[in-house]
């Protein structure tokens, strides 16, 4: 943007330059799919990567974008994680998906057990193992819609399913109850009477570009759970992220049997 233009964008009441920004972000995201379309997640994130889209040079880095690097986004997450980690009785192991360059999950590590780090990229694997091969974390290429999960007691998904189609979250989605807990983190409208899980191909863009977000408690998804808190809360633009603390099935069936 020129510096003319600033001028004139800094003489704009602060409601029309708050509106003008929320037009872009949508603009942004409905767009960033049309250029990544298809189904298969390796051959489409592996491209959003090579291409920069998230930003980092083209061609060269892996860098998961600003929602895992801005400190104001990425602080207050890693703090409200670790308080609930740490209100554990125990120790958790952790999986992780889609795990990205590992900056956020780097911050998480001390308060975990082990922890399974996993992605769908092969590059971003082999990169992070090299980048952190000092953390004692296992880093799985893996498709969290097609693959077997790997077993934990608490599984992280951080701005993921944001990302996918719905069958692709209705098919990971299935898969959750063999943890005990799931934090999940997902990109909301800020107006709460918005239309939820509303469809979007597979790609870099966020269901923002349709005024809509991930709500995996409701059809066609319908997690079950036991117990849900709203752990951080962060107004970003247009956005609300959200990290929700779900307890599900597992957690009840592990007291009946008498484990921890």
């Amino acid at each position: 943007m020129s510096e003319w233009k600033r001028y004139i964008k800094s003489l704009l009441p602060k409601p029309v330059r708050e509106r003008l920004a929320e037009v872009r972000f949508q603009r942004v995201n409905s767009q960033a799919d049309a250029a990544f379309g298809g189904e298969n997640a390796t051959e489409i994130f592996s491209e959003v990567y090579k291409s920069g889209i998230w930003g980092g040079e083209p061609g060269i880095d892996f860098y998961s974008g600003g929602g895992s690097h801005d400190a104001r986004l990425v602080g207050p997450y890693v703090k409200a994680v670790v308080g609930f980690l740490s209100s554990l009785s125990f120790k958790p192991s952790v999986v992780d998906l889609g795990c990205g360059d590992f900056n956020v999950g780097s911050q998480i590590r001390p308060q975990c057990d082990g922890y399974i780090a996993c992605d769908v990229v092969p590059g971003l694997i082999d990169h992070n193992r090299t980048v952190f091969s000092d953390l004692d974390v296992e880093f799985l290429c893996l498709d969290a819609a097609s693959d077997d999960l790997p077993d934990g007691d608490v599984v992280f998904l951080r701005q993921v399913l944001q990302h996918l189609n719905n069958d692709q979250i209705n098919r990971i989605v299935a898969k959750l109850q063999k943890y005990r807990f799931l934090v999940l983190t997902e990109g909301l409208p800020v107006k709460p009477d918005f239309l939820p899980n509303v469809e979007k191909q597979a790609g870099p863009g966020m269901r923002i570009a349709s005024k809509s977000g991930v709500v995996i408690t409701e059809p066609p998804f319908s997690l079950r759970f036991i117990t849900q808190q709203h752990i951080c809360l962060i107004t970003e633009h247009s956005t609300l992220i959200r990290t929700t603390v779900y307890q599900l099935q597992r957690q009840v069936e592990a007291w009946a049997c008498g484990g921890r």
